[in-house]
């Protein structure tokens, strides 16, 4: 337990960012989940509605889009910016190589 007054402030600090973080990462991985599931089930359409930043989305939240998303936890130092930009150009492999694929 902490003693001191700016210890128990530090305390409240971490909770309060770590919330945050746990937030911004289940959005996340909410909008991954989506995006490989339809890129398994060869949904190319869906798969773009996930990964660009599209209004009209056939899926329950407004927030599930992943390329956005990951640009917000770098702004965020969430995640750092070399991890958001591999993990962008995976998703926009994956999504490419489905394309090619459906052709």
């Amino acid at each position: 337990m902490p003693i001191t007054k700016s210890a128990k402030k530090a305390v409240k600090q971490t909770i309060k960012k770590k919330s945050r973080n746990d937030y911004f990462k289940a959005i996340y991985r909410e909008a991954r989940v989506g995006f490989e599931k339809a890129i398994k089930s060869s949904q190319v359409d869906l798969a773009k509605k996930f990964f660009f930043n599209e209004k009209n989305a056939e899926w329950n939240t407004s927030k599930a889009w992943l390329q956005s998303i990951i640009d917000k936890l770098v702004k965020k130092n969430i995640i750092h910016l070399n991890t958001a930009s591999r993990r962008k150009s995976k998703f926009s492999k994956m999504l490419k190589k489905l394309e090619t694929s459906q052709k």
